[in-house]
């Protein structure tokens, strides 16, 4: 693809959400997540993703062993608690990254819907 894609201020780019499953149940320790989704960009055969991610409050423990993830916040509420107890909120207007190697816990409070990133190494 050689043309720009416009991305909305509701992280859409043409395309609607639709029904994703992304979080692995093993991983889930609270809640029960109902998630969407919409895929803008894929290079380099998975290495580098961008889309957007709606999903309903949750918790699970979250892993990244091999993937960076930059997130921007669009409408919600999450938390992210690193390996040394250190707890970091976002919400909307909000920018994080989930480093290579992170192991935490991942808590939404509020429906989220951010627009990701994700670098897989």
């Amino acid at each position: 693809m050689s043309s720009v894609i416009r991305l909305s201020r509701d992280g859409l780019s043409g395309g609607a959400m639709e029904a994703c499953s992304v979080v692995p149940p093993e991983a889930v320790v609270s809640g029960s997540p109902s998630e969407t989704g919409a895929m803008h960009y894929e290079a380099a055969k998975g290495k580098f993703l961008v889309g957007t991610w709606e999903c309903t409050p949750y918790a699970e423990i979250l892993s990244y062993p091999e993937s960076t993830e930059f997130c921007v916040v669009l409408s919600g509420r999450v938390a992210l608690t690193g390996a040394d107890g250190a707890v970091q909120e976002f919400r909307a207007g909000d920018c994080y990254i989930v480093p290579k190697g992170f192991e935490g816990r991942f808590e939404v409070f509020e429906t989220l819907r951010k627009i990701y990133v994700l670098f897989n190494d």
